[in-house]
Formats: structure tokens, sequence, C-alpha cells
């Protein structure tokens, strides 16, 4: 092989030699940028499939991402905290690899005190350390002797406000810089709107429960009115109809004028009696003239049962709701005052309807 032969194959095989080398460090530059990346949405999955996977109450969506949160970072010990709506303090909503009773104590009396409320203010992952000497948490056992020296607080971000905090616990600052806050921050936003959902579901949960209880309760007001009408008509129209019947067989063979007279009273006794029963039902006068009119007139016939109403209203004079709300509220009123008469014997009782601004 000629010495040129030679020259321009050492050639080549520098060439070769640096452009792997450069590929290389290429692919390492690749890695260094995008693994961590690639192991942020790893985790952020891992967490949601726990999260979204179960049961969609609070507390047992808060069990799982606290679990799900320790099993991804590796860390073994940590509480989720919860903040009021209003004023008041943070309650306890899961803990993992410590007493409850220090977890309780963290977040009902310190965490106002504590470094971990920064993170309340800049709304950021924060790392405490050192922990202050007289933390609770010092003397948790993480197993080998091992005790925490930091803990980092984790906004949990809901779409408009800050719902609560998690703090995970570990014995090496150094572990939440391997970490990475930017993961626990997308985590803490996963959970705030696993919160949210949460709440969601149980205050949807609580109406339907609330919902069920209404369609009860008028099925059992529907039932009474029902039996009422019939004791009513058997009792009182039944009986003036049999009279009535009875007094015109009577007629058919000994007219007589004052008999006649009796059976016109028992006609016009039972037309105002079929009367009241209809105005009960349905009072035309709330299509008519709406709430206050209709109640009006309905409080004006207690009277015949030695019931005295002082009924009063405020900012409802001139105002007509929603004709199914204007029901609603006569029949309301209709089943207390009856209550009233029925079980309290009382001889005077005040009512006093008010439409405020905030209701």
């Amino acid at each position: 092989m000629k010495e040129s032969e030679i020259s321009n194959l050492g050639s080549s095989f520098n060439a070769m030699v640096e452009e792997l080398a450069r590929t290389r460090e290429e692919s390492a530059a690749y890695n260094r940028q995008f693994l961590p990346h690639y192991r942020e949405l790893v985790a952020t999955a891992a967490v949601a499939q726990a999260v979204f996977s179960g049961q969609l109450d609070l507390t047992s969506t808060l069990e799982r991402a606290l679990k799900a949160v320790l099993e991804v970072t590796g860390l073994q010990a940590g509480w989720i905290m919860l903040l009021p709506e209003g004023s008041g303090p943070a309650s306890l909503g899961s803990w993992v690899g410590l007493p409850q009773a220090i977890a309780a104590q963290e977040a009902e009396y310190r965490f106002p005190l504590c470094e971990c409320a920064k993170a309340i203010e800049s709304r950021q992952p924060t790392v405490i350390y050192p922990l202050r000497t007289d933390c609770p948490v010092c003397s948790v056992d993480l197993g080998d002797g091992r005790h925490p020296v930091c803990h980092v607080t984790v906004p949990l971000l809901g779409r408009s406000r800050l719902l609560g905090v998690l703090n995970i616990v570990n014995d090496d600052p150094a572990r939440f810089d391997d970490l990475g806050l930017t993961l626990l921050g997308a985590i803490g936003r996963q959970l705030g709107v696993a919160i949210e959902n949460a709440r969601l579901w149980e205050e949807l949960k609580r109406r339907e429960e609330l919902r069920g209880q209404l369609l009860e309760q008028i099925i059992i007001a529907q039932e009474e009115e029902r039996r009422r009408i019939a004791r009513e008509l058997h009792d009182q129209t039944g009986q003036a109809l049999t009279s009535l019947l009875v007094g015109l067989h009577t007629l058919e063979t000994d007219p007589n004028p004052k008999r006649l007279h009796e059976l016109k009273e028992i006609v016009t006794s039972t037309l105002d009696g079929v009367r009241n029963l209809a105005l009960e039902l349905r009072p035309s006068v709330l299509d008519d003239l709406g709430l206050v009119p209709a109640l009006q007139r309905y409080v004006r016939t207690c009277a015949a049962y030695n019931l005295a109403v002082d009924f009063q209203t405020v900012g409802l004079d001139s105002l007509r709701l929603p004709a199914p709300l204007e029901t609603a509220l006569y029949r309301i009123v209709q089943e207390a005052l009856t209550n009233v008469v029925r079980h309290a014997h009382a001889c005077q009782v005040s009512l006093l309807l008010e439409a405020r601004e905030d209701a």
C-alpha cells in the first residue's frame, strides 16, 4: 500500500473518530435536555393514573394521590393539608409514613407559623432546610435510624385559587434537587385539579341526596294531602250528599217547605266545602295576584281553627316570583300552619316572609 493511501486511510479514520465523538456529545446533550422532561411526563402520568382511576370522593382521591407521589419520588413520608375557602385553620387531608397526630398538628396548629407557609405566598415548591429543632416532624422515623432534616412544600393549585399544600420529608436535601422542583410543581397543579374534581363530585352527590330527600318529602306530603282530601270528601261531602239524597226521597212523598229549606242549606254548605277544598288544592288567587295575596287569604281561613296569624312580608309586596317558586313557598307556609293547628294547639302564630338580596 502506498504511503499516500495510508495517509488517506488515517485521515478518514480520524474523521470517523471525530464524527463519532461529536455524535456521542450531541446524543448526551439531547439526553440532558429531554430526559428530565421525559421523566416528568412519566411521573405525572403515573400520578394521574393513580389519582383519576379510582373512587371520586375527596378522601380516597387524596390517599391515592399521596401514595402515588411518594412512589414516584421514591420517598417515604408526607402529608397533604387543605386550606379553607374562607377564614379558619388548615385541615389534614391525608398522611403517609408519619403518625396522624404529628401530621394533624402540623396542619392545624403549626402551619401558619411554619416556614412552609412561604409556599402559599410564592405559589412555588419550596424546600425547607434545615428544619427547626422543635419541629415535630424531626422525630419521624424513616428507618435505619434516619430522621427528616428537610421537607418540600408544594402548593396545590386549582383553576382559580390555592387549595392546599403537599409536604414531603427527607433526610437528604439534595434529593429534592435531583427530583426537580419543576416536576413537583407539575404534580401540585395536577393534584389541585383532582381536588377540585373530587369536591365537585361530592357537591353533586350531596345535591342528588338532597334532591332524593326532597322528592321523598314531596311524595309523603302528596299522600298526606290525598288522605286528607279523601277523609274530608267522605266525612263532609259524602255525608252531606247522603243526607240530601234521603231528604229528596222524603220530599217525593211528603212535600215540606221547612225540609226543603234544610236541604237548600245542605247544598249551600256542601258547595262551600267543595269550593274551600278546591282553593286548598290550588287557589286561583295564587295564579292571578301572586304569593302574598294568596297567603293573606289563606291565613284568614285559619280563624276557623281559632288560630290568629300575624302575617308580615318584607320586599315582596310588588314582587312576582317564578310560578314554581311561588307554589313551593305557598305549600311550605300551608304545611307549617297545618302542623301548628294539628300538633302545637297554639292560638297565635307569627309569620314573616322576607326577600333578601343575597337569597
